[in-house]
C-alpha cells in the first residue's frame, strides 16, 4: 500500500486560494474591529470622523498579514524593531573588584587571616604571582615549538 509523503512541510496549508489561517484569522479580527468601530461611529457621526480609525486599522490588518520586510513577517519584524531599539547597542566593559557573581550570590576571594598584608600588598602579590605563572607558560610554550622544528 502506497501513501503520499508531503513534500514541502514548512509551508502553512492554503484555505482558500493563498490564505492560510493564520490569514483568515488576522484578517476576521481586524476587519471586525473595523467593522465595529464603523457601525459605532457611523450612526452618529459623518464619514469624516469614522472613516480615519477604519482605514488605519484596516491598512494595519493587511500589513500583519501579507507584508513581509526582507523575507520576515510585519509582526515579527516590529517585535525585533522594537527589541533593537530597547537593547543597548554599545557593550562597555567596567573593571570590577575580584567580586565574582554566581547566580545571584557574592561570593568574595577566600584571604588568609594569618597573613597581616593589607589588600593593596595583596593585591600586587596575587599580581606577581599571575605575572610569573604567565610567564612560565609563555617560556615552556617557546621550548615546545623550538623542540619540535
Amino acid at each position: 500500500m502506497q501513501s503520499k509523503v508531503p513534500q514541502n512541510v514548512q509551508m502553512a496549508d492554503k484555505i482558500v486560494g493563498p490564505l492560510t489561517l493564520r490569514h483568515m484569522i488576522i484578517l476576521g479580527a481586524g476587519g471586525g474591529l473595523a467593522y465595529l468601530i464603523y457601525v459605532i461611529l457611523a450612526r452618529t457621526y459623518y464619514w469624516e470622523v469614522w472613516f480615519p480609525p477604519v482605514f488605519i486599522i484596516s491598512l494595519i490588518t493587511l500589513a500583519v498579514a501579507f507584508l513581509r520586510i526582507y523575507n520576515v513577517s510585519f509582526s515579527k519584524f516590529l517585535i525585533l524593531l522594537i527589541e533593537s531599539l530597547m537593547i543597548p547597542r554599545k557593550r562597555v566593559w567596567k573593571k570590577a573588584d575580584a567580586e565574582v557573581i554566581i547566580t545571584g550570590t557574592l561570593v568574595k576571594p577566600k584571604i588568609n587571616k594569618q597573613q597581616n598584608v593589607d589588600k593593596k600588598g595583596l593585591k600586587d602579590a596575587q599580581t606577581i604571582r599571575k605575572i610569573k605563572n604567565i610567564s612560565e607558560v609563555l617560556d615552556n610554550y617557546g621550548k615546545n615549538i623550538n623542540n619540535k622544528h
